[in-house]
């Protein structure tokens, strides 16, 4: 369930974040002519309002729809070959959230499998994509994921935290949403992952730019974020890639941009 006027996050992830699809969609259930529609930013009903988050990690194949209206109530699909997930989101009027909320969704593969993990793994994340620095351009007054996963989305970190250089200090800041520049514009977006140590950051402004630190016990990443003055909507609905082997997780976050 989201709010009228808020935003929502439907993530959609192969185990293996660094898995290419061979192609891809998200779809939405048409109650008036009954057939499943591809969903565009480029016309229609979600015109400029969605966008994919999926960072530097062709695995994740989430979806992020901004000014929820009524009429985007109801079933959608995330597509790949022979696996599909389904989400039915549900709208209501009220002040938009930022309180992340699990979804209950359907799994769905062919042939029809099931797995369930019963507990987390222990700490032992090595971190996708570590001692790199990666770029990432995003626009004020907009948001922005910065990905940081580890290998396996089911271990669980000992510890890791955000940090952020400081140009005027000359020191590296722990990123809080509790107070300072960042209060109430970030949360994390890992849901039933704990391996997912991504950070979703909101009404983004020109300070946001500079460089995120993501670290874990004996490995971090880091993330070069620049800020352009126009939002544009930047998104792909359909990938031509290598490998079609997958399986998929979900979780959901509301928020609010």
């Amino acid at each position: 369930t989201a709010n009228i006027g808020g935003s929502v996050l439907l993530p959609c992830y192969c185990p293996d974040l660094q898995t290419t699809p061979e192609e891809f969609s998200w779809k939405k259930d048409n109650t008036k002519t009954g057939r499943r529609e591809e969903i565009s930013s480029e016309s229609g009903q979600y015109r400029d309002r969605v966008q994919l988050v999926n960072g530097h990690s062709p695995g994740n194949l989430s979806l992020l729809i901004s000014h929820l209206t009524e009429e985007d109530g109801g079933d959608y699909w995330c597509e790949v070959k022979d696996s599909h997930i389904s989400i039915r989101l549900t709208l209501k009027e009220g002040p938009p959230t930022t309180t992340p909320t699990r979804a209950v969704v359907s799994v769905q593969t062919r042939p029809a499998t099931s797995t369930t993990h019963s507990s987390q793994k222990p700490d032992g994340c090595d971190l996708v994509n570590r001692e790199q620095l990666l770029s990432i351009t995003a626009h004020t007054g907009g948001s922005v994921l910065l990905p940081c996963y580890c290998p396996d989305l089911q271990t669980t970190p000992e510890e890791f935290r955000w940090t952020k250089d400081d140009t005027k200090t000359g020191k590296r800041e722990n990123i809080s949403s509790q107070s300072g520049q960042y209060s109430n514009r970030v949360q994390l977006v890992n849901g039933h992952s704990p391996g997912n140590l991504s950070l979703l950051i909101s009404h983004l402004t020109e300070e946001d730019g500079g460089d995120y630190m993501c670290a874990v016990k004996g490995a971090h990443l880091i993330i070069r974020l620049t800020l352009k003055g126009k939002t544009q909507s930047q998104f792909l609905f359909l990938l031509h890639c290598r490998s079609s082997k997958m399986t998929l997780t979900l979780f959901m976050l509301l928020l609010h941009l």
